[in-house]
C-alpha cells in the first residue's frame, strides 16, 4: 500500500509526457501528409473533385463527413494549394481522437486514464490507416461514457456531448452495435435516476440520447445483414481473426504490457520491483526498444498490419468497460491499484506513441522519395521500379508475390494526391495493374491509361497535359 502512495505527483507527470509524445505524433502525422495512406489518397482526391463531400457508404457517411470537414471547409473558403489541403484532410483524420480524449479529461479528470487506455491500447494499434470509421466510432463511445457514469448530476454542457456522441454513433461503422447497446442501458438507467434525483430536462435529454443510441443499433445492423461491400466485412472478420496468430509487433507489447500491468495491480511484490531500479530499467528499455524499433529494425516495418488491427476498436473499449463499471458502482475494487494502473498506462501510451512517431518518420521518408520520383520521371511508373518496392510504403505484406496486394490501386492516388508540382508528369503503378488481364477484371478509382477517366482537378490548377502527352508512347 504504501508503495502506490509514495510518489502521487510521479503518475501525473508520467501520463503528462505520454499524452506530450501522443501530441507530437498527432502534429507530425498531419504534416506529413500521413492521412494519404492507403485509403485515405483515394477518398483525398474524391473530395477534391467533387468539392464537396462524398460518402462511400451510407452506412458510415456522418464517419466521412467528419473526416471531410476541414478539407471541404478550406475548398470552400478558396484554398486551392494542395499543400494545405493535404494539412486540412489531416486535421480531420486525426483530430477526432485528442478532441474525444480533452472531453473525457474535462468530463471526469480523476478516470481521464481509462479514456488513454483505450486509445492507447485500442486507438493506437489500428491508427496508421488514418481514414477508418472505426476509428471515430471507438472515439465517441468514450466521451458518451463519461458523460452517463460519471458526470452527477446532467449539466447543460456534458448534455450536449451526450447528444452530439449519440448523434455521431448514428452513421459510423457496424461496431456501433455494441458499441451503443451499453450505452443505450446506461442511458434509461440515468434517465430514471435524474427523473428522482435532478428532475427537468435532464431526464429528456437522456432519453433522447437512449432513442439514438437504439437507432444507431439498428443502423448498424441494417448495415451488417444488407452491406454495401461484402468484402469490407468478409476482411474485418479475417482480420479478427488474424490478430490471434500474427498480431504484429505493437499489439504483441500491448498484450504483455496489459498482463504486466494486471500483475502488478495483484502483486505487491512485482510492484515492488517494477518501482526499483531494475524494474526502472527494464521499463525503460521495454518501452524504448518497443517505441523506437521502426528506426532501430525499418526492414522489419510492416504498417499494413495495423488494418488488420480495427476490430480492437471495438475489442478494446469492450474489454475495458466492465472497468468503467467498477469505477462508478464499486470504485473501492480498484482504489488501491488505480495509481498502478495510471502509471502502466501512462507507459503504454509512450511506447506507442513513439512507434508512431518514427514509423510516420520512415513514411514521410517514402514521401520525399516518392514525389523525387514524380518530378523527375515521365508517364506511367512501374512501382517496383522505384525504392518503394523494396520499402514497402503501403506496408510489407502487401508485396507477397507477383500479384501485389490489397492497397495497390491506391499509387496512382497517391501520385496525385502527394503531386510535387501542378503540372503532372508521372503516376507510379503497380504492376498488377500493368497487366491489362488483371487490370480489367480489378477494381480501380481511374484508368491512369486512359486520361479521359483522370479525376478532374482543374479547380486546384492541376493539369494532365505533360502527363498524356508522355503516355502517347505507352501502350497497355
Amino acid at each position: 500500500m504504501a508503495s502506490t502512495e509514495r510518489r502521487p505527483t510521479s503518475n501525473g507527470h508520467w501520463l503528462t509526457l505520454a499524452l506530450g509524445v501522443f501530441g507530437l505524433w498527432i502534429l507530425t502525422a498531419i504534416g506529413t501528409s500521413l492521412c494519404l495512406y492507403a485509403d485515405g489518397a483515394h477518398e483525398f482526391v474524391r473530395v477534391l473533385a467533387a468539392q464537396d463531400f462524398v460518402s462511400l457508404m451510407w452506412s458510415r457517411h456522418f464517419a466521412f463527413y467528419i473526416f471531410q470537414f476541414p478539407l471541404v471547409l478550406a475548398i470552400k473558403l478558396g484554398v486551392t494549394q494542395l499543400v494545405w489541403l493535404r494539412v486540412a484532410f489531416g486535421l480531420g483524420c486525426f483530430l477526432p481522437w485528442p478532441l474525444a480524449l480533452l472531453l473525457c479529461r474535462w468530463l471526469a479528470r480523476d478516470h481521464f486514464w481509462l479514456a488513454v487506455a483505450g486509445c492507447a491500447a485500442g486507438y493506437l494499434n489500428a491508427a496508421f490507416l488514418p481514414v477508418g470509421e472505426h476509428i471515430l466510432a471507438h472515439a465517441l463511445f468514450w466521451p458518451a461514457l463519461f458523460v452517463l457514469l460519471f458526470v452527477r448530476p446532467l449539466t447543460r454542457a456534458p448534455a450536449l456531448v451526450l447528444l452530439a456522441m449519440a448523434t455521431g454513433l448514428q452513421f459510423s461503422y457496424e461496431s456501433q452495435i455494441f458499441l451503443s447497446a451499453p450505452l443505450l442501458a446506461l442511458a434509461l438507467w440515468r434517465s430514471v435516476q435524474e427523473r428522482r434525483e435532478n428532475p427537468g430536462w435532464a431526464p429528456v435529454v437522456l432519453l433522447v440520447a437512449a432513442g439514438l443510441f437504439l437507432v444507431s443499433m439498428a443502423n448498424g445492423m441494417e448495415s451488417v445483414w444488407r452491406p454495401e461491400l461484402p468484402g469490407n466485412f468478409t476482411g474485418f472478420k479475417a482480420g479478427t481473426l488474424g490478430i490471434f496468430w500474427h498480431p504484429g509487433w505493437t499489439l504483441t507489447w500491448t498484450l504483455l504490457w496489459g498482463g504486466l500491468a494486471a500483475g502488478a495491480c495483484w502483486s505487491e511484490k512485482l510492484w515492488q520491483w517494477l518501482t526499483g531500479k531494475n524494474g526502472w530499467y527494464f521499463s525503460a528499455i521495454s518501452v524504448l526498444v518497443w517505441g523506437l524499433w521502426p528506426l532501430l529494425a525499418p526492414d522489419a516495418l510492416d504498417s499494413g498490419l495495423q488494418h488488420d488491427n480495427r476490430a480492437l476498436n471495438l475489442l478494446v473499449p469492450m474489454g475495458l468497460l466492465p472497468v468503467a463499471l467498477s469505477l462508478r458502482f464499486r470504485p473501492a475494487w480498484l482504489s488501491t491499484c488505480r495509481p498502478r494502473l495510471v502509471t502502466m498506462v501512462a507507459a503504454l501510451l509512450l511506447a506507442q506513441s513513439l512507434w508512431h512517431l518514427t514509423s510516420t518518420a520512415l513514411w514521410y521518408r517514402d514521401v520525399l522519395w516518392m514525389q523525387e520520383t514524380l518530378a523527375a520521371k515521365r508517364g506511367i511508373y512501374p512501382l517496383r521500379a522505384t525504392v518503394l518496392a523494396a520499402d514497402g510504403m503501403l506496408g510489407r505484406e502487401l508485396y507477397p508475390d507477383a500479384m501485389g496486394g490489397r492497397f495497390d490501386w491506391s499509387w496512382p492516388c497517391l501520385s496525385l494526391a502527394l503531386a510535387p508540382q501542378r503540372q503532372i508528369h508521372c503516376l507510379i503503378v503497380s504492376e498488377v495493374f500493368l497487366d491489362p488481364t488483371i487490370r480489367r477484371h480489378s477494381w480501380q478509382p481511374f484508368d491512369p491509361f486512359n486520361p479521359a477517366t483522370l479525376p478532374r482537378l482543374d479547380h486546384y490548377g492541376v493539369d494532365y497535359t505533360h502527363y498524356s502527352a508522355a503516355l502517347s508512347g505507352v501502350g497497355p
